[in-house]
């Protein structure tokens, strides 16, 4: 199964995004490989990813926000890193989640990752990535591309403890 990286993200409901492009995918390599996790707590089937295109920067920011699943949210993937950052970097299913549509996730972290573009080495693209949570107090959470936040259903409020 070949996964490429997930497109760039779109402006979408005001949302602010640096994408060059908001059709167009990333056509690297990847290799995948089946695993179940091994916690008690997260028994979780999961698949290994080999991405060959390296983020040439990532920048990450410290959030404290709510926002909802976008109605495709299962399009796209679950990460445990920010794809780019890692050699090998492990994608959850959604279907081990639990989860519905339109559902609250918490966010605490932003990264914006930049890739030299495949057409034109001088160029960049893009792309922005979110670190969820299914619940306010989780131990386990995930990267995920921005179209997988419903913008138009993006809260803006800061999350109290």
């Amino acid at each position: 199964m070949a996964l490429g990286l997930a497109g760039c993200a779109a402006n979408s409901g005001g949302a602010s995004s640096s994408s060059k492009s908001s059709s167009e995918s990333s056509t690297s390599s990847t290799t995948t490989q089946s695993t179940t996790s091994s916690s008690t707590h997260d028994s979780q089937k999961s698949s290994i990813v080999s991405h060959h295109q390296r983020a040439v920067k990532v920048t990450y920011t410290n959030l404290s926000d709510t926002a909802r699943l976008d109605d495709e949210y299962r399009e796209e993937h679950l990460y445990q890193s920010v794809p780019g950052t890692v050699k090998q970097n492990r994608i959850y299913q959604w279907d081990a989640q639990n989860v519905s549509d339109h559902q609250t996730v918490y966010i605490d972290k932003k990264a914006v990752a930049t890739f030299k573009d495949d057409d034109d080495q001088n160029e960049y693209d893009h792309e922005d990535f979110y670190r969820i949570a299914f619940s306010k107090h989780a131990t386990h959470h995930y990267w995920v591309n921005d179209d997988v936040i419903d913008h138009d259903l993006h809260h803006d409020n800061d999350i109290d403890d």
